[in-house]
């Protein structure tokens, strides 16, 4: 671990006393290894507030900033820095040690081995820097020559030591951590439902999920894993009350997501960017790759969005504003550009993005049922209309209770008839 960049966690303070146990075990494990071993720093505290959805009542959960101490072992002035993981698809997984980077180069690089000075068929391969900033590609069977010790499984166990502390961190927030058994899904399956999670239930990141506490909403990737792997009645019934059932748009979703990720640059782009490419480039998706390939799908969306934004601007004028406010009208020939699901504590909302014949952009923010909206399909709507704004100069038309269709005509009232009266005189 690097001493100048070390990493923090955000941890319900509820969960130190597990922690700690499981960080006593791996402790003792450092010894055996010679590594030193890991200690915590204890940060401010701080409340995240949560809402039981059930209730609607509104309760806190105390959290702590938790700081990791320790220091990356060296070996003659040699210290690990990444491991490079060939998949099926040719590519390199780079796995980097928590707090530390290598150079863009290793994402290509080959399976040499810069002490045997032999490229053969090797799974992984090490890369270390030297305290003088010289970098090394060294083989498994190698590394313990190269560095002049007399164990490799004692170097590689500390490899693993060091790799293993950071996913423990963050498996250990899933439902079901430390029960699975290695499952591979196919690559469409699973972004499929993730597509469907994220339209129902919102985008929720692993790491948002954990600051959230024990007894909170799973992730994103995690419903995603249990609604495609595990066949219990309990999760059935999530599926039937989410309505968790992928539909074509779904499908659609997930193939342009994927198509999109395998397209990504690999020179360039930033660590997260590059291995979501090789995640998505492989055929199936196993546990270990769940969390990252999960998040192609809200990756997709933002992009989306940002050439959205893109194609607004090199239109040649920003539009109109339509309707007046306050009335409720019908809008004939509305495209639907786009439909965003945003996770909010009171459930998801869905902004929805429309467009006129003229290129007028009106939005509704649907707290409801959206699944009658498609992406692409031309319909006539009726809204109220709420109020004039502007997006970044953009103008737009914020619309409310929008329904399918044009507003019925109103039947004319029959005009009252005075009754006629005799022009006979009256008798009386």
């Amino acid at each position: 671990m690097n001493t100048t960049e070390r990493p923090i966690y955000q941890i319900p303070v509820n969960n130190l006393r597990d922690l700690q146990t499981k960080l006593d075990e791996m402790n003792r494990r450092a010894v055996r290894l010679g590594c030193e071993p890991i200690a915590l720093q204890f940060g401010e505290e701080f409340d995240v507030e949560r809402r039981c959805e059930r209730t609607g009542i509104k309760y806190k959960i105390k959290y702590i900033k938790v700081e990791v101490i320790g220091e990356t072992p060296k070996l003659n002035g040699w210290k690990l820095m990444a491991s490079i993981e060939k998949q099926e698809s040719g590519e390199n997984l780079v796995r980097c040690v928590p707090g530390e980077t290598v150079p863009e180069s290793y994402r290509t690089t080959d399976a040499h081995c810069d002490h045997c000075n032999s490229d053969r068929r090797r799974k992984e391969v090490f890369i270390l820097k030297h305290d003088d900033g010289r970098f090394a590609q060294v083989g498994r069977q190698c590394i313990a020559d190269f560095l002049g010790h007399q164990s490799v499984e004692n170097i590689c166990g500390r490899a693993s030591w060091l790799f293993s502390f950071s996913e423990e961190m963050n498996d250990a927030c899933d439902e079901g951590y430390g029960s699975r058994v290695e499952i591979t899904l196919p690559i469409e399956r699973f972004v499929a439902a993730t597509a469907i999670c994220v339209r129902r239930l919102g985008w929720l990141s692993k790491s948002k999920a954990a600051e959230m506490g024990e007894g909170g909403p799973m992730s994103t990737a995690g419903i995603a894993w249990t609604i495609c792997t595990d066949p219990h009645k309990s999760v059935q019934e999530l599926i039937e009350k989410e309505n968790l059932h992928a539909e074509e748009r779904d499908m659609e979703i997930a193939t342009e997501a994927i198509a999109w990720a395998r397209g990504l640059s690999v020179s360039g782009a930033d660590d997260y960017l590059y291995n979501l490419g090789v995640a998505c480039r492989l055929e199936s998706v196993t546990y270990r790759t769940s969390g990252i390939v999960a998040s192609v799908v809200a990756a997709y969306l933002r992009e989306q969005d940002r050439t959205n934004e893109l194609g607004m601007k090199a239109k040649r004028t920003p539009g109109v504003h339509v309707g007046v406010v306050g009335e409720r009208q019908g809008f004939t020939g509305v495209t639907v550009k786009s439909l965003k699901y945003i996770e909010s504590i009171y459930g998801v909302k869905t902004l929805c993005r429309f467009e006129d014949k003229a290129g007028n952009v009106l939005i509704w923010w649907c707290s409801g049922d959206s699944d009658w909206l498609k992406e692409g399909e031309t319909i006539d709507i009726t809204g109220t209309v709420k109020k004039h704004g502007d997006y970044k100069g953009w103008l737009q038309t914020e619309l409310s209770r929008v329904a399918s269709g044009l507003p019925k005509a109103k039947k004319a009232r029959k005009a009252k008839v005075a009754p006629v009266l005799d022009s006979q005189p009256c008798p009386f």
